[in-house]
């Protein structure tokens, strides 16, 4: 069960009655100014929306910007493998005084609410709802350097800063001629700078000055205590609700998010993206749930969607080079360690984004100056990796190269089963749906091949001479693999057949060999739970932590896992693997592989 957390929020008081709420710790939190207080500022808005804004709205800004704290102010579990589990859900109790307490009391918008921040941040949520008493006048502590300018924008987007959200900042305002509200999250002084000059360089590819965008800022800090969280899932609900007020404000009924459709349909890449470590920012369940919990708080039917949900990366990036502004995309920034940016390094090159970042930019054919190389402090092709980054760059790899070999849409959703959850969610029937998420993914596994195969072929000498590290990326592309990026932990069988004691796992015929013996366990449950704790031999594995991994559902019932295991024992024993143990009675609802 998940540890509970009371977050008695704007002065409120505890309003269940059960002594587990009585007993948990807590935490408080309030708006405003004050060195103890959360600050909560929005940057740059027009003086119509500040001075306009009816009660629900500025309910669903402060329940948003709570929830974030919560999710900041209350670490889970890190990022090490036994750290995973109970540790990393977390159960909140929120407790807000609201204006419009006849809105958020009513089931439905509180179904909502609790569904979509669940399936958002991983976490569980309840909500106690009570009368606000003392209405402090907002602009005190929510509004700063209010603009003038109110007319003609037609669409609200979020910008981050990031590739995919620039390209929609191109396609709206530079290739769609419309006038728009950009919504910034100002977290990092030197991010919105960049942030900033984007805006501006857009301002200057077009001569029609009437037409330049609206840049809304949003700014949450709560002192060195905030932040202790690293996931910050929870933070698109805080900027999709003030996107959805914003929009509200101009009169407009719909907001967007840009993003590329691999990483909103959020299929992980790495064994280390779990749960809500896998971003589900604009993962479709999240933007139905976003839209329905809207459209309820406003009375109207509101949109949000993702324009970009049917383009990989790649294809974002040629967009925005054939719309001439490519070489602003340095300006851009993908990587997750904004703290350690610097002037000349503004991207890590070791962290999943900027893998990902660099080799679709090298896709869609940027050259130096669109996509600098010396601007990762880390040469993403060449450089040097250890631990999680080396076995999330051997199972990137590894991802791409098993799709790309897939040929139909029912062998891919064989293969990726959690893509079922998806279909409802797409507004399409079940066969279309298969076959475009089919068709995305493989388009992207087929770019990432081919930048590959560009990459060794540029470079072969040094491929051929073994000049770069055993453990770089391009290394684990041509299949020099160092110690962790070895796939699932196998050693490459010998001669003879033997495999000195290890297992060697066969992805491409789901077999597995010990000591010269094979048993065919075939694409099931039994071979995926197999090949989980091949990775990590002797180490003990949460219920949680395989649900998610084998079952994509890290509420699987724990009959079912010990049905997997009891099955695969058995597949071992009548293989003759002697001396292998699945040990599932030393740690409580956790499983290791013991090898001899």
């Amino acid at each position: 069960m998940a540890e509970k957390h009371l977050v008695l929020c704007g002065g409120a008081k505890l309003t269940a009655r059960t002594k587990a709420w009585r007993e948990a710790p807590k935490v408080r939190v309030q708006l405003g100014n004050g060195k103890k207080h959360l600050h909560l500022k929005i940057h740059h808005i027009t003086r119509k929306i500040g001075g306009g804004l009816p009660p629900e709205a500025l309910d669903l800004i402060e329940i948003a910007a709570y929830v974030y704290a919560a999710d900041q102010l209350i670490t889970r579990g890190g990022t090490k493998e036994f750290e995973y589990g109970q540790k990393w859900r977390r159960h909140f109790r929120l407790e807000i005084p609201v204006r419009r307490h006849d809105l958020w009391s009513r089931p439905d918008v509180q179904q909502k609410l609790v569904s979509t921040l669940g399936f958002l941040s991983d976490d569980d949520y309840e909500f106690g709802f009570t009368k606000l008493v003392k209405n402090q006048p907002v602009e005190r502590y929510l509004f700063d350097d209010q603009g003038a300018d109110d007319a003609g924008f037609e669409e609200v987007i979020l910008f981050s800063g990031g590739l995919d959200s620039f390209g929609g900042a191109v396609q709206e305002i530079l290739q769609g001629q419309r006038k728009v509200v950009l919504v910034s999250h100002r977290s990092v002084s030197k991010l919105y700078k960049r942030q900033r000059d984007l805006v501006s360089d857009i301002n200057g590819k077009f001569n029609d000055r009437s037409r330049k965008p609206l840049h809304v800022a949003v700014e949450v800090n709560k002192g060195k205590d905030f932040g202790r969280d690293f996931t910050q899932r929870s933070r698109s609900f805080l900027f999709a609700a003030l996107a959805a007020v914003v929009a509200r404000g101009f009169n407009r009924d719909r907001i967007r998010f840009y993003e590329n459709g691999v990483i909103s349909l959020n299929f992980p890449i790495s064994p280390q993206a779990l749960g809500g470590r896998a971003t589900r920012t604009t993962h479709p369940q999240v933007l139905t749930g976003f839209q329905e919990l809207f459209s309820l708080v406003f009375g109207i039917p509101f949109i949000v969607e993702n324009p970009f949900l049917w383009k990989t990366k790649a294809d974002i990036l040629r967009e925005i080079k054939a719309a001439g502004v490519s070489q602003l995309c340095a300006r851009t920034s993908s990587c997750t360690h904004t703290l350690a940016q610097t002037t000349m390094h503004t991207h890590c090159g070791v962290c999943s984004q900027c893998v990902d970042r660099r080799l679709n930019a090298l896709a869609a054919d940027f050259d130096n100056e669109d996509d600098p190389r010396e601007m990762y402090a880390s040469d993403v092709i060449t450089g040097a990796r250890d631990g999680a980054d080396l076995t999330m760059i051997e199972r990137y790899v590894g991802t791409a190269l098993e799709i790309e070999r897939l040929t139909t849409a029912e062998s891919f959703m064989m293969r990726f089963p959690e893509a079922s959850r998806l279909i409802r969610h797409l507004g399409m029937t079940a066969n279309d749906a298969a076959e475009a998420v089919f068709d995305l993914y493989r388009r992207h596994a087929r770019e990432i091949c081919h930048t590959l195969t560009k990459i060794v072929s540029a470079d072969a000498a040094s491929v051929v001479k073994q000049i770069h590290p055993v453990n770089c990326l391009l290394s684990v592309a041509v299949g020099r693999h160092a110690g962790i990026a070895q796939p699932n932990n196998a050693t490459a069988a010998s001669p003879s057949g033997e495999t000195d004691g290890h297992l060697q796992i066969v992805r491409d015929t789901f077999t597995v060999h010990y000591k010269g013996k094979p048993c065919e366990l075939r694409n099931t449950r039994e071979f995926h739970l197999l090949e989980r704790l091949n990775r990590s031999p002797g180490i003990y594995i949460s219920n949680s932590v395989l649900g998610s991994d084998v079952w994509n559902d890290d509420q699987t019932e724990k009959n079912t896992i010990q049905r997997t295991v009891s099955n695969l024992r058995r597949r071992l024993r009548t293989a003759q693997f002697e001396g292998i143990d699945l040990d599932g009675t030393t740690n409580k609802d956790h499983y290791a592989l013991k090898l001899p």
